[in-house]
């Protein structure tokens, strides 16, 4: 009874090692048709396949860049010279040369401009899928995320451009880090007639004047008692702000001038009348 259990166990290991392994095979066969993202359409990954004997991984074929089908037009270019030229101008020249026998298909991306990506190559006596070739071992040799394939596509065929990296956007710059300043306005307190403020007016006047600004992301408060004020915001914001209030001091310094001035001339006046005319008296001649 045992033995019988232990073949059955036997057999039935053996028909699920070949069942294994032969989805492996089918899962990396050369021949299985490559399967694409269709949101980034780029290639998907494919499973791992092992050798039963070893266990050790299978290496996987490399992807057909060319269709088997592909035919290369009846034309051989004797000298084919990119100097730093761009894609978009090798894709223009090419159709050209080849009397636009294949369709070419470039990239567009939000991102890099990868049309506008140079090509440096020298070649002799090459046919158009033999250029096709040396750009993509040129762009292996730059680490360069792009490789041309040839695809059939209906009556016609084509040279693809395919990214081989997602691409991505430029992202905008970080935005500057917030900064606090603290700043005395008691300086700014005095009579309304000498150019001087209250509190409640300078706190009035500089929130008028900060909603004036781009003052998204900011915020000052004010501390009454201690006559402070407390800015946060960006660079840009603080800035704004001890512009403010450099403008406030100029008009209370320009307020004391006149108030000194006013001062002067009070006093000069009220020399002119108490001792002038006592000198006039004291100099007069005596009788």
């Amino acid at each position: 009874m045992k033995s019988k259990l232990k073949l059955s166990a036997a057999i039935l290991l053996v028909f699920v090692s070949s069942s294994v392994c032969s989805f492996a095979q089918f899962q990396g066969a050369p021949g299985a048709p490559q399967a694409f993202n269709p949101v980034t359409g780029q290639p998907l990954a494919q499973p791992m396949a092992f050798d039963p004997a070893t266990g050790q991984p299978i290496a996987q074929p490399a992807p057909e860049w060319k269709d088997p089908n592909w035919k290369d037009p009846d034309i051989t270019l004797t000298n084919v010279s990119y100097d730093n030229l761009s894609l978009s101008e090798i894709a223009r020249t090419l159709s050209y040369q080849f009397k636009q026998q294949f369709d070419l298909l470039l990239p567009v991306s939000q991102g890099l401009d990868w049309r506008s990506e140079p090509v440096n190559l020298q070649l002799k006596n090459v046919t158009a899928s033999e250029i096709f070739c040396a750009m993509n071992m040129y762009f292996e040799n730059n680490r360069t995320p792009l490789r041309w394939e040839l695809k059939i596509n209906g009556h016609r065929q084509m040279a693809l451009l395919r990214m081989l990296v997602d691409p991505t956007p430029f992202s905008s710059p970080p935005a500057p880090e917030a900064q606090r300043r603290v700043y005395f306005v008691g300086n700014l307190i005095g009579d309304e007639k000498n150019g001087g403020m209250t509190m409640e007016q300078i706190i009035t006047t500089v929130t008028d004047v900060w909603k004036m600004a781009d003052s998204s992301g900011g915020n000052i408060q004010f501390h009454k008692a201690a006559q402070l004020l407390v800015v946060t915001g960006t660079p840009n914001q603080i800035d704004f702000m001890e512009q403010t209030l450099k403008a406030l001091e100029q008009k209370v310094e320009q307020g004391n001038i006149e108030e000194a001035r006013t001062a002067i001339q009070k006093t000069l006046t009220t020399l002119g009348k108490k001792v002038l005319p006592g000198m006039t008296n004291s100099s007069a001649p005596s009788r």
